[in-house]
């Protein structure tokens, strides 16, 4: 057996609940980005959707002090959504992330760029007012509704 496989099966089985659990839950979410108002989706979640106009700080996301739980959560989440058949996009893993935190403050943000011409979307997670993205944020207006939240 090769030595990926074999660290892979040594995983705790709570680890492997997880990712069975985060990949019906992110069938689910795929299901319903193509059928649901993304408000509607974010609220069946439990994730809080904020579009209003303001971001979280941009520094190192290790200064969010998350629980070991809370990081294997997280880890696991962003794990399934690597692999086939689910799309990993950056809105998938800030709902999915979102949700893997819920019970803490959080926020899913969607921001927006124009470069050459063409306008790119990107959407993130904060915890604790802080910006956990792999991607960056930095080049992106965060979007807002108009209407207080």
């Amino acid at each position: 057996m090769s030595r990926p496989v074999r660290t892979l099966l040594r995983r705790h089985p709570r680890t492997w609940v997880r990712a069975v659990r985060t990949a019906a839950l992110a069938a689910a979410v795929e299901l319903g980005l193509r059928v649901l108002p993304l408000p509607r989706l974010a609220r069946l979640l439990r994730v809080r959707l904020v579009l209003d106009g303001t971001a979280g700080r941009r520094t190192d996301p290790r200064l969010i002090r998350l629980t070991e739980d809370e990081r294997e959560r997280l880890d696991v989440t962003w794990r399934v959504l690597r692999h086939r058949p689910f799309n990993g996009t950056c809105l998938r893993r800030a709902l999915l992330g979102a949700h893997a935190l819920r019970y803490r403050d959080h926020a899913v943000r969607i921001g927006v760029q124009k470069v050459a011409g063409e306008v790119k979307a990107h959407a993130w997670l904060e915890v604790d007012g802080i910006v956990v993205d792999p991607d960056g944020v930095e080049s992106f207006r965060t979007l807002t509704t108009g209407v207080p939240a």
